[in-house]
């Protein structure tokens, strides 16, 4: 936990793990997981506005990102769904 200069607790963001993914068709997006991914791994993420499952390939991992440094928002992530 931070503390503000001000006596306050600034909230805790959590810590998660990161994958950048390059689909098929060389589309590029950042995707937050739960289970053990390594780069050169496809996985299938998560893709367009009906969360389609779509096979990508993970370009780069980032381990314990602290939410307020992460790479895209919190709020827009979405999360993998499995290892292929």
């Amino acid at each position: 936990m931070i503390h503000s200069m001000s006596g306050g607790v600034i909230k805790d963001a959590g810590s998660y793990t990161f994958v950048k993914v390059r689909f098929d068709d060389d589309g590029i997006a950042w995707y937050i997981t739960d289970f053990d991914v390594a780069e050169g791994d496809r996985v299938k993420a998560p893709r367009g506005i009906q969360n389609v499952g779509t096979p990508a390939t993970a370009v780069k991992v980032e381990y314990n990102v602290n939410g307020q440094v992460a790479p895209v928002p919190l709020k827009r992530v979405k999360k993998l769904i499995c290892k292929l």
